[in-house]
């Protein structure tokens, strides 16, 4: 594993709290931005998540991403892995740190317990946060040539069949070198923080978050000796979706979050972002979650 230099973070003036969506943690939003504006804080929340709850705490403002570079120093995301994923998206947009407060069942990537919203303020407030980076990747849809969708992901980008399956024909070459035609019912990238998601569940290998690799992992493949591979984040990755030519057969889908269909002949580019993802990291490192929470400890 490679060696992670941690940034420290000033002690912070504004925070953006980003809440799981289905507004159970809204009491928790509450109760931290009653903390952080007694200290004098500036407390901000996305405006699209306050309108479908339709409240917000006295004192917090509504901003929307593209209005919150500037005016947020923080992320602090208030859920599980999938709302510190979408929290990590709008911090990276604006080049700021992101911090997980872990509300759910089996969380990898989250600095804090529940329990230990306070801790976290604190932290922030006096500046005692630290960040490490996180690798992100390009993700692009090329046809005809042309570049027609281009986005950013923190976790995975994958391909997979529509509503109705089909085996997926995906011509993949890694730093301009061949490696598979995959027959297969999708494909699966992932960046290290990602290894412990969809990529995990399709039988790929965990990864540690330091490292410098993206991971490449069939979903049931129709050839029993096409296994995941991790390859050198520095290597291009670019998948020519080969068939079949029906129309909606294949999608591409970036961290879970947004959804291209491919023609048959679309290449996608998957390659490493310049800007890295600025995570506060957990003390405990992912094996010790995997022993602690799916019994790889085994009994004692």
């Amino acid at each position: 594993m490679s060696s992670i230099r941690r940034q420290s973070i000033p002690p912070v003036r504004s925070v953006l709290l980003y809440a799981r969506e289905d507004g159970r943690a809204w009491p928790i939003v509450a109760e931290a931005a009653t903390w952080l504006l007694g200290q004098g804080l500036k407390v901000a929340l996305p405006s699209p998540l306050c309108e479908a709850w339709q409240a917000r705490p006295a004192g917090a403002e509504l901003v929307r991403r593209g209005e919150s570079q500037g005016r947020v120093e923080l992320v602090l995301a208030l859920g599980g892995d999938g709302t510190l994923l979408r929290a990590s998206r709008w911090a990276a947009a604006i080049g700021v740190p992101v911090v997980g407060v872990n509300l759910g069942d089996l969380g990898f990537l989250s600095a804090y317990r529940g329990d230990q919203l306070i801790d976290c303020l604190q932290a922030a407030a006096s500046g005692a946060l630290c960040w490490e980076p996180r690798l992100r990747m390009r993700v692009e849809v090329r046809r005809d040539a042309q570049v027609l969708t281009a986005d950013i992901a923190c976790n995975d980008a994958y391909i997979k069949h529509g509503d109705v399956p089909r085996l997926l024909s995906l011509a993949t070459t890694v730093g301009g070198q061949v490696m598979a035609n995959y027959k297969a019912d999708g494909l699966i990238i992932c960046t290290p923080m990602g290894s412990t998601a969809y990529n995990l569940a399709a039988g790929g290998p965990i990864v540690g978050p330091g490292t410098e690799v993206l991971t490449i992992s069939p979903i049931c493949p129709h050839s029993l000796t096409h296994r995941p591979v991790v390859v050198d984040a520095d290597g291009e990755i670019q998948i020519t979706y080969a068939g079949p030519s029906e129309h909606a057969s294949a999608f591409l889908t970036v961290d879970g979050q947004r959804s291209v269909a491919l023609q048959l002949g679309d290449v996608v580019v998957i390659a490493r972002d310049a800007e890295p993802l600025r995570m506060v990291p957990p003390e405990h490192n992912v094996f010790q979650v995997l022993a602690t929470k799916l019994g790889w400890s085994g009994p004692r």
